[in-house]
């Protein structure tokens, strides 16, 4: 379907994927791609409404209704922003995609990963992936980075346990072939230059 490319941006919590994003999306611009830059859960309407439910620490959902949330908010988020970019033949930089729904709803929650497959690809279709990079940083650096955990984002509240599983479950999708990873401990400016080296090479 892709006329154009989507690129995604993986990590755990403290990562510095937002900036990493933010980062690579000028230096695409620079070298003159047309580039929109995006997130998930949200980037469009509805889906940054939901995704103010989905982090409110107010509620506790399951990890299946925790699937759903972020499954409609994906959905509305393709259909608004990312279809019509790519349509377009434009370069799509995206915070977060399919790949976080099985670290955290499958890996951390134990939710049945053959599941969450099941309906990322239903609630995706028919994109096609180009490229997903995980800034490989383990959960206890990226926590330091930040300054503790955001005690008004109900996901980072959740156990060490819990995050060493994320991180555990992006792994083993990196050694299964799904994301690349990029060694993400070194400088800011470091890093940048790995993602964007990677990323040229496939646009």
């Amino acid at each position: 379907m892709n006329a154009g490319k989507f690129i995604v941006l993986e990590g755990t919590e403290g990562a510095g994927k937002s900036r990493q994003c933010t980062m690579l999306a000028n230096t695409l611009s620079s070298r003159g791609f047309d580039v929109v830059l995006t997130r998930e859960p949200g980037g469009a309407a509805l889906a940054e409404r939901l995704r103010t439910l989905i982090l409110d620490p107010a509620y506790s959902p399951d990890a299946v209704t925790e699937l759903y949330l972020y499954s409609a908010a994906r959905r509305d988020h393709l259909n608004k922003i990312v279809f019509p970019a790519l349509e377009a033949g434009k370069t799509v930089v995206c915070d977060r995609f399919i790949y976080s729904t099985l670290a955290y709803q499958g890996y951390g929650r134990g939710l049945d990963l053959d599941f969450i497959r099941e309906v990322n690809a239903k609630t995706i279709e028919p994109l096609e992936v180009d490229l997903a990079l995980f800034l490989d940083v383990p959960p206890e650096v990226g926590f330091a980075r930040k300054g503790g955990a955001d005690s008004s984002d109900r996901m980072e509240r959740e156990s060490r346990e819990f995050f060493d599983r994320i991180y555990s479950g992006f792994k083993r999708m990196c050694a299964s072939g799904e994301l690349t990873a990029v060694d993400a401990s070194g400088e800011r400016d470091e890093t940048a230059a790995k993602l964007a080296e990677k990323v040229l090479a496939v646009l």
